[in-house]
């Protein structure tokens, strides 16, 4: 091969640069074209409700923030769960929208600002985005309340567990029984520590793993927001303009145009 026919790349980039007249026409035009692709998309609304969470710290004592940060994708787990996401379709139909699971997957988003979750949505209409994000909402806060029911319940049984474990431990020990424990004996305390931990078994899987000091309410509802989402028209003008920069370094053509 000749040396002259080799490619250099920074006299790829003098030819790149002389010819930069050509680069801003096809910027131009390539933005063009992205604003007239634009326009032929329906504009987006978006609209977002809030839950807002607290931690009762006289049940837990100091957390880390490891510990809170787990709490909390724990509840946001289950906003985004889903169990969640079925039941907002099925309603959804109830109220005569039709969407699927492939359309909350580009419409829905939830996302995470210190101790409240916003659970966005995205729609062409702005009435079905502000109803769609409510009742994702909604559905999330029932959900919720039904798993924070099971916590607390596991955790009530964890501590009549905790009792009967140390009496079971205290008559293993010594054969010395305490008041609390001397009606019992030792056959119907086992029986009671193998039911009571199946029984905690059941409700922790029904809680969802939610901690049992959660505290969380609807703290904004979705409003109707009629403004287009801003920006869209944008991504495509810089989109379109930078694939003109692609289009013209690739092919420089002549230097002199």
């Amino acid at each position: 091969m000749k040396s002259e026919d080799s490619f250099v790349l920074k006299d790829y980039f003098k030819a790149v640069i002389r010819g930069w007249k050509r680069i801003v026409i096809f910027m131009i035009i390539g933005g063009l074209c992205g604003m007239l692709i634009s326009t032929f998309r329906s504009p987006l609304f978006e609209t977002r409700a809030a839950i807002a969470v607290t931690i009762d710290y006289t049940r837990t004592g100091a957390l880390s923030d490891i510990q809170e940060d787990q709490a909390m994708r724990g509840l946001g787990s289950v906003i985004d769960s889903d169990a969640v996401k079925e039941l907002v379709v099925l309603r959804a139909h109830q109220a005569g929208y039709e969407i699927d699971r492939n359309s909350i997957a580009e419409m829905f988003t939830l996302e995470r600002e210190d101790f409240r979750w916003f659970l966005r949505v995205r729609d062409s209409d702005p009435q079905r985005a502000a109803d769609l994000a409510n009742l994702w909402a909604q559905i999330a806060v029932e959900t919720l309340d039904d798993g924070m029911e099971h916590a607390i319940i596991a955790a009530h049984l964890q501590q009549y567990l905790d009792s009967l474990e140390f009496c079971m431990q205290r008559q293993v020990d010594d054969g010395i029984t305490e008041n609390a424990c001397e009606q019992y004996d030792f056959s119907y305390i086992l029986e009671e520590v193998q039911s009571t931990a199946g029984e905690i078994r059941a409700q922790q899987q029904m809680s969802y793993g939610l901690m049992p000091a959660l505290e969380f309410f609807l703290a904004e509802n979705a409003p109707l927001n009629t403004a287009a989402v801003q920006g869209t028209r944008g991504v495509f003008v810089i989109a379109g303009a930078f694939l003109g920069l692609i289009m013209a370094a690739l092919t420089p053509g002549r230097e002199n145009l």
